[in-house]
């Protein structure tokens, strides 16, 4: 059986308006029975019982529920469906819906700030955090200061330098391989390969839900063995290309952002390193 334990909500004759409501804001989500006193729904696959038991009780913020969201977008979402048609905006992450429920609206992000090794760090983010009504992550990532943690990828790529160095800096061929999976790709590629020059990739999801633009500024670059840039947010990243015997090995080593974890931020680097390998070894 699942979902051996779920809550049931208590209210004043409104349970079926209140199953209604949740319903048309959390997917995978339905009203299962509607009896007159008892409503039976489920959001986002968890079970709910909505009781129709009278005036005699209130919902207040000592039972609340959390949502866990994934970036700003989601956080935003939720926030403002929750707290439409009379909800109530509070603190630190937290609302009150339009029927009195309490709910917390919490991006991943902000476990992983509070939790940062570096105590100073984490009382900063603890500070911004105990100011905001909705979570803003931009500012936590703000107050938390500049990352310290730099990550490396690598890969051996079977083919000479030279042709490395023309596909990997080619903007043509940049909107061929800069991808990290195959429902996003990169529509758009300027690259001025020069110190002092800039570049912007565009990377957009294929089926136009979501795009954004990857570019920087760069700092050394020395052909066919070095390039080094700044990205638009401050970060570093250094790209090293060492020929051997007709292979190329390529280390990519880039300071870390925090709003994702550097698990994440490994993984899509090294998966679209990898499919740049592909692209070059298949490439004329």
């Amino acid at each position: 059986m699942t979902n051996k334990i779920y809550p049931c909500l208590w209210f004043d004759g409104q349970a079926k308006a209140a199953a209604e409501f949740y319903c048309s804001i959390f997917p995978d989500s339905r009203i299962t029975t509607e009896p007159p006193m008892v409503v039976a729904f489920e959001l986002n696959g968890q079970r709910f019982m909505g009781l129709n038991g009278g005036p005699q009780f209130r919902h207040s913020e000592a039972v609340s529920f959390v949502v866990d969201c994934q970036g700003q977008e989601e956080v935003d979402y939720y926030w403002n469906k929750l707290t439409a048609d009379g909800g109530q905006e509070s603190m630190c992450g937290w609302l009150k819906d339009r029927f009195g429920v309490s709910w917390q609206i919490v991006p991943d992000a902000l476990p992983r700030l509070l939790s940062d090794p570096d105590p100073a760090k984490a009382q900063r983010v603890m500070d911004a955090m105990l100011k905001m009504r909705k979570i803003d992550i931009v500012k936590l990532v703000e107050a938390s200061g500049p990352s310290t943690t730099a990550i490396t990828v690598t890969n051996t790529v079977n083919a000479p330098v030279e042709k490395v160095w023309r596909l990997w800096n080619g903007a043509e061929h940049v909107q061929k391989w800069n991808n990290a999976s195959d429902d996003w790709h990169t529509p758009k590629a300027v690259n001025d390969l020069r110190a002092g020059g800039n570049f912007v990739y565009t990377m957009a999801a294929r089926d136009g839900s979501y795009s954004f633009d990857f570019g920087g500024t760069y700092d050394e670059v020395i052909e066919n063995q070095k390039i080094a840039y700044t990205i638009g947010d401050g970060r570093k990243v250094e790209v090293l290309f060492k020929a051997d015997n007709g292979q190329t090995h390529i280390s990519e080593t880039f300071d870390a952002e925090q709003l994702h974890s550097l698990e994440m931020q490994r993984a899509g680097w090294q998966a679209i390193l990898d499919n740049f390998k592909k692209y070059a070894e298949t490439s004329a």
